[in-house]
């Protein structure tokens, strides 16, 4: 079994695949196997299954408040740019051939809906962006839930390790709808498209192919892969690319699911234990942490240009008779199958100046990449043995934390800045623009490593920012979305923003309940507007 960088976050990934009696946190009721608030709640207000009406909102267990986008006309609460009761206003009704339409601003009453909207009964709405005809009449979108290009959809949606769900939330952090469960404790996510993927830390491998619009509840497809340790998911020239440190591949797939190719990484008899993925052109970049007797420490390179050819094939030939496959093709579930990536030569990182601190190892993390650059995390973590302990393992920060660039535009030339004493372990990566914002975790949540988020200004010399410490939200990475900021929380279940102008930090926000033994955390967080 893999070891965990952050031995304390790693406890969440032993107890996730069992399962007891489901116990709600204080305020929650179960309704139906799952945990709702009935104070908030617009499905189960004040009691399970009591509904509120589209228009109506879920306050202190009542549907007597108007949602947002509609307004309190007496008793009614009315959508005033398409209500032929309420037209434009509380007092104005439509006559009964007439619909109530609102364009370029100005809602009137008429007899027929203007250009590019629909009549939904005597409604005209615009389905791609009306939250109370989303897509179609009448299919209402949840509380803090927006209507983009007829999807239901929210501003952000997180991972939540301990129950074994993806939850929406707005752009604010607040309720946008129940959570969506997955086969296993979801560690990573992604986005394309009309899709959302979730990718399992234990106890099995599963990638969960979620629709994004959330009223679709269950998975679209669910595929088993071997191990049971997905680290990271990503999208990139139409494929899906899976980190697989169970069995220390990257596995490509096709965005409905269909497995196209395993590919080793690494000396596979050294445990190359890959972490995440980060592509430039035809290449990825994949850290190698290893193990603890140095060997690994790496990053591994792919080229990724037969990408194109491996998705468009349709109808590959069945494999022969104990997998066997022609030349140029292997047996991936019973295909012959087209390579759909292979292996150039690994980026060794315990051999370039400044990647570490006696004696320590850089034990390479997350990636992100820009501009043809890669930005790996170093975690510069001393083993065991180096602790006065006895056995396989890392035992705690040997200096500050780190970050490789690899230039590609230069040959894979490595530098490496040094993110000085305020951050250790690194966990988490974002660009926005010239700066790059590291998430700075702690080993063991001591206080001599507290959580924080620290800005790097990018260019020939980069320069380390001031520190921003974020409190109980102990960084379980760093994400941004357009204009706003997000740190996931390693292990209080607990999610902020941060103004990335600024580093001002909003106040913690609970993003996912505590599982069947008391464990929460936010194992990852994307962008879904």
């Amino acid at each position: 079994m893999k070891r965990s960088l952050i031995l304390a976050a790693f406890l969440p990934l032993l107890v996730i695949g069992c399962r007891k009696e489901l116990t709600c946190p204080q305020g929650e009721i179960d309704c139906g196997g799952i945990c709702v608030d009935p104070a908030s709640d617009p499905a189960h207000c004040g009691a399970c299954g009591n509904t509120c009406a589209p228009t109506a909102a879920c306050l202190g267990g009542s549907c007597a408040a108007c949602a947002t986008g509609a307004t309190s006309c007496g008793d009614v609460c009315a959508v005033l740019a398409t209500d032929p009761e309420h037209c434009g206003d509380c007092a104005t009704a439509c006559g009964p051939a007439q619909v109530c339409s609102t364009s370029a601003g100005v809602t009137a009453c008429k007899a027929t809906c203007d250009d590019g909207l629909t009549a939904c009964g005597r409604a005209c709405a615009d389905l791609q962006v009306d939250r109370f005809h989303c897509g179609a009449c009448g299919a209402a979108c949840a509380a803090g839930q927006t209507c983009s290009a007829g999807q239901c959809v929210a501003g952000v949606q997180v991972a939540c390790g301990a129950t074994d769900e993806v939850v929406p939330l707005t752009a604010a952090l607040g309720p946008a709808g129940t959570g969506r469960p997955v086969a296993a404790g979801p560690a990573s996510l992604a986005t394309s498209g009309g899709s959302v993927y979730s990718v399992s830390g234990y106890p099995v491998a599963t990638l969960d192919v979620l629709a994004r619009d959330l009223r679709t509840t269950v998975p679209l497809h669910v595929t088993t892969l071997a191990g049971s340790d997905l680290q990271a998911v990503a999208v990139h020239g139409g494929a899906v690319l899976v980190v697989n440190a169970g069995v220390n591949t990257l596995d490509v797939l096709s965005p409905e699911g269909v497995l196209l190719d395993e590919l080793p990484v690494g000396d596979q008899q050294a445990a190359p234990n890959p972490k995440s993925i980060a592509v430039v052109g035809t290449r990825a970049f994949i850290p190698l942490s290893g193990k603890s007797d140095l060997s690994g420490q790496q990053v591994a390179v792919a080229d990724l240009s037969g990408l194109a050819a491996c998705l468009a094939e349709t109808a590959p030939p069945a494999c022969g008779t104990g997998g066997a496959c022609d030349a140029g093709r292997h047996c991936i579930d019973g295909a012959c199958r087209l390579r759909c990536a292979t292996l150039d030569a690994p980026i060794d990182l315990l051999s370039v100046p400044g990647s570490l601190d006696a004696p320590g190892a850089p034990f390479p993390t997350r990636a992100v990449a820009a501009d043809g650059r890669v930005y790996v995390a170093l975690s510069n973590m001393k083993r065991v043995d180096d602790c006065g302990g006895f056995g396989p393992g890392w035992c705690a920060p040997a200096g500050s934390g780190k970050v490789a660039v690899i230039d590609t535009t230069a040959g894979d030339a490595v530098t490496v800045v040094d993110l000085g004493p305020a951050c250790g372990t690194p966990s988490g990566l974002a660009l926005q623009g010239s700066t790059l914002w590291v998430g700075c975790g702690n080993y063991a949540f001591t206080s001599a490593w507290p959580g924080r988020i620290v800005p790097v200004a990018l260019g020939p010399s980069p320069a380390v920012g001031a520190a921003v410490d974020t409190g109980p939200v102990v960084p379980n990475g760093v994400v941004i979305c357009g204009d706003v900021g997000y740190v996931p929380g390693m292990t209080s279940g607990q999610a902020r923003t941060f103004d990335p102008a600024t580093g001002a930090l909003g106040a913690p926000v609970t993003a996912c309940r505590p599982g069947p033994f008391g464990f929460e955390y936010v194992a990852d967080l994307i962008c879904t507007p």
